[in-house]
């Protein structure tokens, strides 16, 4: 939902943008990136799945060429505007989610490609290393979850989509050794990890335990004979106390 309602704010920007008289740059950019060829936008490189700044860059034409279709199927030619703004509405929230969805997550992914090209830069330098790696990683999954949008749009050949699996396998490989590290960075605690399975998993998998209900049953069980063990000892108690009473009565 607030995706959905930043990207209605953006897109009313970017429509405002599109009129050459109030923002002429930014006209030329959000036209350049519908009728320009891919080819050219890309700079004529193939894609190489490290190649960061790449990526990047096709990102931000895929959020334009997206929120630039939403743009137009918003479009009615109503001249009563409070009728139109109704039409709108109804392509909006109705007849056109798929895209307006599409456009959502195209600039939510490239929002978060840009928070992490700043953060990044401003990392210590020690880590910068591998927070690229990570960060190429998402952008890696970015390409092969939209291969299909890259390549008919021209911003990435068949021989970059091709190699993306293999740059991404090398990544995995480069980024396995410093997996616990980067999980301790999250500073989950030991008293975090209550599940069973979070701590010695092969030891929680290496029998049948009927998952932790195996584990509550045998803590009402035993709870169970504590109880019976306590009914018992006041049970002794009362007939030592009727046995007093009856020694005193005699």
């Amino acid at each position: 939902v607030v995706s959905t309602q930043s990207t209605g704010e953006y897109m009313a920007d970017m429509m405002a943008k599109m009129k050459p008289g109030k923002n002429f740059g930014a006209a030329v950019s959000l036209l350049s990136a519908k009728f320009m060829p891919g080819v050219v936008q890309r700079k004529g490189k193939s894609g190489s799945g490290r190649d960061i700044e790449y990526i990047h860059r096709i990102l931000a034409i895929r959020e334009k060429i997206l929120f630039l279709k939403v743009a137009e199927k918003m479009r009615v030619s109503i001249k009563d505007k409070a009728a139109a703004r109704a039409a709108r509405f109804e392509k909006w929230s109705q007849q056109e989610q798929d895209s307006v969805q599409a456009a959502a997550r195209a600039y939510s992914e490239k929002l978060i490609s840009d928070m992490c090209y700043e953060k990044i830069g401003r990392a210590d330098p020690s880590i910068q290393p591998i927070l690229k790696k990570m960060y190429n990683l998402y952008l890696i999954t970015i390409l092969q979850e939209n291969i299909s949008f890259f390549l008919t749009n021209n911003l990435i050949t068949r021989r970059g989509a091709a190699s993306l699996r293999d740059d991404f396998d090398a990544l995995i490989k480069e980024i396995a050794p410093e997996s616990l590290t980067l999980a301790e960075g999250f500073g989950i605690t030991e008293e975090m990890l209550s599940a069973p399975i979070a701590r010695d998993w092969e030891l929680y998998n290496s029998y049948d335990n009927a998952g932790e209900m195996k584990k509550f049953e045998d803590m009402v069980r035993d709870n169970a004979g504590e109880m019976n063990q306590y009914e018992d000892t006041i049970r002794d108690n009362a007939e030592e106390m009727e046995q007093n009473e009856d020694m005193i009565r005699a």
